[in-house]
């Protein structure tokens, strides 16, 4: 066995392994700390890889049938599914798809961006305008998600056009996450984990620890209140529209919060270890409490879900019918190439003269 490094040694004797140690949990517990302080405080990515999933296959049942086909096989749909997670993995610098750019493609902080109330009516929707009004510094600090969604969708438009199936899924998953993170309301916000309003911890206790605890009744309730996809003319105006919507309802979850915290005297942000330990003992009268408070407010986080879901499948279907409704995933045919006949049959006059010009001629028989 390694015996520790000599700089923890004891003059004239070896150190026992008792001592070997000390240094090393005088440096861990502070450590420790520091990372359980990071890990409640910093910005958690929005929904969880199941919710991302269940967004994208429930928005593919709601496609009508042609479009709906191309997804929705089994091995199609479990390719969307991976494709809607995979964007959590392009902005982590840990990850070997990471991407250093990606980061504001999964917020919008709104409320950090202007001054103005909601519903934010004058807001600049073209990107161009808003970067003019308030500068580019303020979109690499609070997000550029309704463009990314939308540069997103112009993208899917074109693979679907031409065919490009690998491409098709990498945007049409990037889309589905793109569009399910502007519903998560604390990624349109610059409380985005209520630590601005003493709800410290409600981001992930909402995407993570509520929504895993009581995951039967969002897979039902996304379900619900489906209706005729419509063709969206104006898809980067929609986005905002829904941004508005989305916006509205965090303040009656932010009430749900501290109507459980109050009742419960438990906060989440104190105990990330239970946001995904469902059997504990200690977290579940909060997480009952939450509920039943968001229920009390017409369950705004499930409406938020199932609006995901179904503009998920307006956007698709803008997409296939911008690129001119193609059947199939596959590369489209190359075009016929011209027939050398009716307007070119000149063009074989020469050839067709050549036997005229060259055939032997016979000569006169000059014996009489």
């Amino acid at each position: 066995m390694m015996r520790a490094s000599h700089a923890f040694d004891l003059p004239g004797r070896r150190a026992t392994p008792r001592q070997w140690t000390k240094p090393i949990r005088s440096c861990a517990i502070p450590a420790i700390v520091l990372f359980l302080f990071w890990l409640a405080a910093a910005p958690a990515v929005a929904w969880s890889d199941r919710l991302h999933a269940l967004i994208a296959e429930e928005a593919v049942q709601r496609l009508p049938s042609p479009l709906r086909d191309l997804f929705s096989g089994a091995a199609d749909l479990d390719r969307l599914r991976q494709a809607a997670i995979a964007p959590d993995g392009w902005r982590n610098p840990e990850s070997p798809h990471y991407r250093p750019d990606e980061r504001p493609n999964h917020f919008f902080n709104i409320d950090g961006i202007t001054s103005a109330p909601y519903p934010f009516a004058d807001f600049p929707r073209r990107r161009a305008d808003a970067v003019k009004k308030f500068g580019a510094d303020a979109f690499k600090e609070h997000g550029t998600a309704p463009w990314a969604a939308y540069d997103a969708l112009d993208a899917l438009a074109g693979a679907l056009a031409d065919g490009r199936t690998d491409d098709v899924f990498e945007k049409a998953g990037q889309l589905a996450h793109t569009t399910a993170d502007l519903h998560m309301p604390f990624h349109i916000t610059k409380n985005y984990d209520g630590q601005l309003s003493g709800n410290p911890g409600i981001h992930k206790a909402l995407e993570i620890g509520l929504v895993h605890r009581y995951f039967d009744f969002y897979s039902s309730e996304i379900r619900t209140q489906r209706r005729q996809v419509p063709y969206l003319a104006d898809a980067q105006g929609r986005l905002f529209d829904w941004l508005t919507e989305t916006y509205a309802r965090i303040g009656p979850i932010l009430e749900a919060d501290a109507a459980a915290r109050l009742a419960t005297a438990y906060n989440p942000a104190d105990h990330p270890e239970d946001l995904e330990d469902l059997a504990s003992d200690r977290a579940r009268p909060y997480y009952a409490a939450f509920k039943k408070d968001l229920e009390a407010r017409g369950s705004p986080e499930a409406a938020a879900i199932r609006d995901a879901a179904d503009h998920l499948a307006a956007l698709l279907y803008s997409a296939w019918v911008t690129a001119g409704k193609p059947l199939s995933l596959a590369p489209a045919p190359p075009p016929p190439q011209p027939s050398p006949t009716g307007s070119y049959w000149w063009l074989l006059l020469p050839v067709a003269l050549l036997p005229i010009l060259f055939w032997p001629r016979r000569r006169p028989n000059l014996k009489s």
